[in-house]
């Protein structure tokens, strides 16, 4: 009686333990740079792919050298196991043809209904943490290149999203995860009435509340974001708005000025906030001094405190990518 007890309670224990490991997600965090697409298609079909997706993902930061947001990476099918797992991936097929390897990996990937679409249907399926926690994944199943091309509208403010989307989360995650310098965002809150998220790592290099003037980052590669306020709306005057942006790095930073080179300057938004969006080049004053990189700066006015902030941001990383840390300062300065 003893034995048949202890032997139910095993029983039931491993029915448990069953149930708890098929209701657990053991997905792990997606690899790989934020930066990167993983395309795998076969090589007769790379060109179109290339072609569609550089039409997609065609934004670029000028450091001065040009810096596309996004690289694409393609690679073989016959890598799909090992790269399935990163962070963005899009398998792609333009040909539905069996001796394509490309169309015989995707007919492996979606049902019959998919898979056999017709030219009223859209090629493009994507979706969210298919194979790994934090990753896009997206399918191209396309009959022709007129077939793909025809959706491109369609799919690419749908693919800007979702991959927009993914830098956040995937950023976010990563710059805010850990930070050491809690009391200090709190002192921000508690003096100044906001409040800002400082990646682990940086530091505060000045502060001057008398200018009402913050000015925080990191080294290796240089990041810089500094934060100034004035009372009042003042982002109604586009010349004015315009000089402050301008005269900004001299009277702050003392070393440095923007460079007019790529320098744009225009209105959007700015997570609520109707904004000006000011972008380009800054240079070292000394010209023996070769120092530079992008800029973003960010002026708006918070109608809760009656303020006009002006947030700037800059990288300096000579000879390595740049557009990458540009967008993550974005993402500290929406923090």
């Amino acid at each position: 009686m003893y034995n048949n007890s202890i032997r139910l309670y095993q029983i039931i224990i491993s029915i448990l333990y069953f149930s708890f490991l098929s209701s657990c997600d053991f997905k792990k965090d997606a690899i790989g740079f934020d930066d990167e697409i993983r395309v795998i298609c076969s090589i007769e079909d790379e060109s179109v792919v290339k072609s569609f997706l550089e039409k997609i993902f065609n934004d670029t930061l000028y450091t001065p050298a040009p810096e596309p947001y996004y690289r694409l990476i393609f690679s073989k099918p016959e890598s799909y196991t090992k790269l399935k797992n990163y962070a963005q991936v899009i398998v792609a097929s333009v040909n539905k043809d069996e001796n394509n390897i490309g169309y015989r990996l995707i007919s492996k990937l979606l049902s019959q209904n998919q898979l056999n679409n017709s030219k009223k249907d859209n090629p493009i399926f994507i979706t969210r943490d298919l194979f790994s926690n934090n990753q896009v994944y997206g399918i191209i199943n396309a009959i022709d290149k007129e077939h793909l091309f025809s959706f491109f509208e369609k799919n690419n403010d749908l693919m800007k999203y979702y991959f927009e989307n993914q830098f956040s989360i995937r950023g976010n995650k990563f710059l805010f995860e850990n930070r050491n310098l809690i009391d200090f965002e709190d002192s921000l809150k508690h003096n100044y009435r906001w409040n800002i998220k400082i990646p682990w790592g940086w530091e505060v290099i000045k502060k001057n509340p008398n200018e009402n003037f913050i000015w925080i980052g990191n080294q290796y590669p240089y990041r810089w974001l500094s934060v100034k306020w004035k009372n009042g709306n003042l982002i109604n005057d586009k010349l004015a708005v315009g000089k402050e942006i301008w005269d900004f790095p001299k009277q702050h930073y003392k070393t440095i000025r923007f460079n007019d080179y790529k320098f744009n300057f225009k209105i959007a938004n700015f997570k609520t906030y109707k904004s000006w969006v000011c972008s380009g080049v800054w240079e070292s004053i000394d010209s023996s001094e070769a120092k530079g990189g992008p800029f973003q700066s960010f002026v708006f006015y918070d109608h809760k405190t009656d303020r006009t902030f002006h947030i700037n941001t800059l990288v300096h990383n000579p000879g390595e990518n740049k557009a990458l840390y540009i967008r993550q300062m974005k993402l500290v300065a929406k923090s």
